[in-house]
This record gives C-alpha cells, structure tokens and sequence, in this order.
C-alpha cells in the first residue's frame, strides 16, 4: 500500500449543512496534524467557489472563513492559477492544494454536492484516494427514500414510510395529507429526502398540521420522506471498514424529557441532547443493533466510515433502522468520534485509519482510468 504523508482536507459547500461541516474540520485537523500527517485544507464556499485555506483555524468553528481565507492568500502572495494548473481535475485539486497531489483527500463535508456522490464523482476523476463511500453508495445513502428501499430488500427492518413530491404537494397539500394519513395513521414524522444534520425534519400529529408541514419540507427538497412516529430512543452505531467493516460501541442520543424529536435546533444549539456511548441497554441488543448495522453497511455498498441510527421503540422494544450517514459528522458534540474513543481508538488514530482505508480502498477498486 502506498504510504501516507499529506492529506487533503475539503469543508464547507453550498448546503444547509455548511456550518456543521466547518466545524468537523476543525476537528479533524487537528486530528491529522496531531496523527503526523501534513495537512492542506481547501474550503468551498457557500457559492461553490475553492479556496485555500492558510488562516487560524479558529475562524472555521464560526463558519465565517472565507474573508480570512482570502486575506491570508493574498498575505502569502498566492498567484492566480495558470491555464495549465486547472486543466484537468486532477491539476485543479493540486493547485488548491500547494501545488502538491495530496495522498488522500478527507471529504469534511454534508449535504448537496457535497455528500450525495457529486464530490466523490469529482475526487474519482482526480484519480486520487478519498475518505468515504465511493458515488454509489454515497447518493443512495444520501436519498434517504431510495435507502430504504434498498434496507428493504435486505429484510432490515424499518418504520412503515412513503414518499411525497413537491409538485403534487405543491398542486394539492391536503389531497396529500389525506391519502398519508390514510397510508400510514397519525402522527407522523417528515424530512427531507436529501437532507442531513436534522435540517428540515419535523412532526405533525394532525392531518391540517401535516399539509402545512408538507409544504415546510418541500422547500428542502424535492422528495419528502414521510414515517409513521414512533416513541422512540435513538441508537446509534459508528461503522468502520471496507469488505470486513467493524462497528464501535452502540450510543444513544439522550434528549431532555421535553424535546420530543432530535430536530437541527436541538442537536447544535439548544444543547438539548446528549450523546452517550455505550448505550444503556443489554448486551445482547447490543449485539443484534451492531450485526444490523453491519447489515445496512454491507447492503448500500458502503466503505471507509458511516453512522446507522437506529430506532428502538418504548414499550414494545422493537428495533427500527432509521437511516445511514456516510459522511457523519466530527463536531465537538458528534457521536462518531466519540463512539470509537469509548472502543478504545482515539481521534487521531481514527483518523489515520479512516485515510488508509481510503489507500486500500483505492487499491481494492482500482480500475483502468486512461485510455
């Protein structure tokens, strides 16, 4: 396997998720530096524009990088990039990095372009290693209505769920309401398709509130996924690996006795919820959440890292696979580091394994890419 020196680490993006993507890459790094790895990051800003990024790091956690980018580029007199340094994908990526291939890129990244196989189409065409799910896997696991069809045919199990478009929402809210209702009961639980971090998701416990709330979603996404609400706690399980994936220790998401759903206000700034790892339930449910999230890993295609949350429901104790994060997030407050440093692997060491599962990935998978 090649070895690893310098990795690239790409953050922010034109999605909703921008800010939580800063914020992982603060932390990771930190992380790479701290695992010995030389580090270029390389912002995208909210309008898709690729920067350098030489300035504190500090600046990131606030999202607001992108003046101190620029003013650190022009501090260290970086010259704008010849015909021949954006000439192909692969050049493009090198100049944005120094002028030097990188190793492995680290997607820090969620959302639109970023998380869905847009990105990974891009790194592909570099020929160049990435951290992360390859395209496939990436959009399915990203089109979260599309997922589960997929956690279906695996025999997974799931909350009943349907989907509903933005143009029929849009023609008739309440004929839409009405025929989920009919489909799945009240209340129900509603998100975007091709969402993350919680943005857009919400509940509705009465069919006038649901027609509202169609409307609300919709302007997330073309694809609405709508699930029958269940009361229940939040397990999740950080997954590692490529053809022989590992799973850490399960953790919960423990929220405060008045939040009722793990909303984008209360997982970032409400400060209503808590991650705790390992979960609070029995061993053997440990077990068969793990073998279950292996399961879903294995069906999507997934390789490197992703998050499968499940839901496990009060009073009856049965088990829900709710969805699957391919690119989760490495912020102070997520589970997915912290997962693997109660399983005994701390950040840095994570981090290095997650690049050389991109090295062995790139080697597993390789494939003729000139003529």
């Amino acid at each position: 396997m090649k070895k690893l020196h310098n990795v690239c680490v790409l953050f922010g993006g034109v999605s909703t998720e921008h800010l939580i993507s800063c914020r992982s890459a603060y932390n990771i790094i930190q992380g790479l530096v701290e695992a010995g790895l030389e580090v270029a990051a390389v912002g995208m800003t909210k309008e898709g524009e690729f920067l350098r990024y030489l300035a504190d790091l500090e600046t990131l956690r606030s999202g607001e990088w992108e003046e101190a980018a620029r003013a650190a580029l022009a501090e260290a007199g970086a010259a704008a990039p010849s015909p021949a340094d954006i000439a192909s994908p692969a050049a493009f990526l090198a100049y944005h990095c120094g002028g030097t291939r990188p190793d492995v890129v680290f997607p820090a990244v969620h959302g639109i372009n970023c998380e869905d196989g847009v990105l990974q189409g891009f790194l592909e065409m570099c020929a160049v290693p990435y951290v992360g799910s390859g395209v496939l896997a990436s959009a399915a696991g990203m089109d979260k209505s599309f997922a589960k069809i997929v956690f279906e045919a695996a025999g997974i199990p799931q909350v009943p769920f349907a989907v509903a478009r933005r143009a029929d929402i849009r023609r008739d809210p309440e004929g839409e309401a009405e025929k989920l209702v009919k489909e799945l009961g009240l209340p129900l639980f509603l998100k975007p398709a091709n969402g993350g971090s919680s943005v857009g998701t919400t509940a509705a416990k009465t069919a006038e509130a649901l027609a509202a709330s169609l409307q609300t979603v919709a302007e997330f996404d073309e694809k609405v996924l709508v699930e029958r609400f269940v009361d229940a706690r939040e397990i999740e399980v950080a997954v590692m690996g490529n053809r022989e994936p590992r799973a850490a220790l399960p953790g919960e998401i423990v929220k405060e006795a008045d939040i009722e759903y793990y909303d984008y206000e209360t997982k970032y700034f409400k400060q209503g919820a808590v991650a705790a790892v390992p979960a609070d339930i029995p061993a053997s449910l440990k077990e068969e959440i793990s073998a279950l999230a292996l399961r879903a890993y294995q069906a999507l295609g997934c390789s490197g890292l992703s998050r499968v949350d499940f839901f496990l429901e009060k009073g009856s104790g049965k088990l829900y696979l709710n969805e699957i994060n391919t690119l989760p997030g490495f912020t102070s407050i997520s589970l997915y580091p912290l997962a693997w440093q109660k399983s005994g692997l701390d950040t840095a060491e994570l981090l290095r394994e997650l690049c050389c599962l991109a090295l062995e990935r790139s080697e597993l998978t390789g494939r003729r890419t000139r003529a």
